[in-house]
């Protein structure tokens, strides 16, 4: 380095050209875009209609009846809250608290679980030889 400080370098910016745009010229360069840009939608408009030919020659078809609980693979129906494995839970928090039998034929019935809790309780009670706390 030259020792010399660079940021005292004052730049300077160059003049405006004062001349005005010509407004004819700004018109013509805007209507020349549009031009070309409704060239392109019409020519890719004209594409797409030809494609559709192609690939439907019969034209278009009438879609399937709406209200059927499927068209296709896409289910129409209205959803519906499943509520199954609510009626499971119940159903094994009902039989979990009162009595029935499991297997009739043998005897073997099923009890609430407070009950089963209150009597292994006591069984333990009774094998350690106290029945206090």
């Amino acid at each position: 380095m030259s020792g010399e400080d660079e940021s005292k370098v004052e730049w300077e910016t160059p003049e405006r050209d004062h001349r005005p745009e010509s407004g004819w010229f700004l018109s013509a360069v805007i209507a020349g875009a549009l031009i070309i840009f409704t060239f392109f939608v019409v020519g890719t408009w004209a594409q797409l209609e030809e494609r559709q030919k192609h690939l439907n020659p019969a034209g278009p078809s009438e879609p399937q009846e709406l209200g059927k609980a499927e068209i296709n693979i896409v289910n129409t129906g209205l959803m519906q809250l499943d509520t199954r494995a609510y009626d499971e839970k119940n159903e094994q928090l009902q039989r979990l608290h009162a009595y029935g039998w499991v297997d009739r034929d043998a005897g073997v019935v099923h009890i609430p679980i407070e009950r089963a809790i209150e009597r292994v309780v006591s069984e333990q009670q009774q094998r350690r030889g106290g029945g206090g706390r």
